[in-house]
Formats: C-alpha cells, structure tokens, sequence
C-alpha cells in the first residue's frame, strides 16, 4: 500500500518536508517549549493526595474498565479523569485503564504542542 505524501513542515518558513506535523528540528523545538509551559506534575495536581486517590481507585477497580466492557481481562495502570481536570477527583470522574487504552483515549493530545486545557487551569 503506498504511503501519504510529505507535507510542509508548520513552522513558519521551513522548506522540509514531513510525515508528521514539523520536521525532526522543529519538532523537538516545539516539544520542548511546550515541556516548559506545562508546569510539573505536581503544579498540574498530581501531589501526594492524587497518589492515595489513585491507588485506592486501582485497589477497588484493578482491571482496565474499557477492556472490561468488550470481555477482555487487562490490569488497570492508570487513572484516568474522564473531564480532564487534574483537580477533580470525584469518584465518578475516574477511570481505571490500562497503558493502551489511556494513549488511545489522548492520543489526539500527543500532537506536538498539543494538550487539551480544562476549565480553570488557568493557561
């Protein structure tokens, strides 16, 4: 099967050609800028209280729910919030998922650059 045709690199004025969205420089360029915005972990809210919340969410729920509702058996890593705030813990904004299905559900994330802001985080 052929492959998609290259594309101009988004940075402004770079002549390469890219099968992603910038080119192998700029991409790392706008990676790291974006790394420099984001803030730590702990300045987006995973402090010591989101690892209890987190472990007691995979204690009571240890298997990927998602995986769960197609019949396959996959052990929970992570916890998901469903709205995306770091800040809201509320039990039923938490998802227990496996590696898979958590990249799956922020793959559209994953985008150089990219991040999906929820309400209050203030950037």
């Amino acid at each position: 099967m052929p492959s998609k045709p290259l594309k101009p690199c988004r940075h402004p004025g770079c002549p390469e050609l890219t099968s992603g969205r910038y080119c192998p420089a700029h991409e790392k360029k706008v990676n790291d800028e974006y790394e420099q915005r984001r803030g730590t972990a702990v300045e987006r809210g995973y402090n010591w209280n989101w690892h209890k919340i987190r472990n007691i969410k995979l204690a009571a729920f240890p298997l990927c729910e998602r995986c769960e509702k197609t019949g396959r058996i996959v052990v929970a890593v992570l916890v998901h919030h469903k709205d995306r705030n770091p800040r809201n813990n509320d039990p039923v904004n938490l998802e227990s998922l496996c590696e898979k299905c958590h990249q799956e559900e922020h793959k559209e994330d994953r985008w150089v650059g990219g991040a999906t802001s929820y309400p209050g985080q203030g950037k």
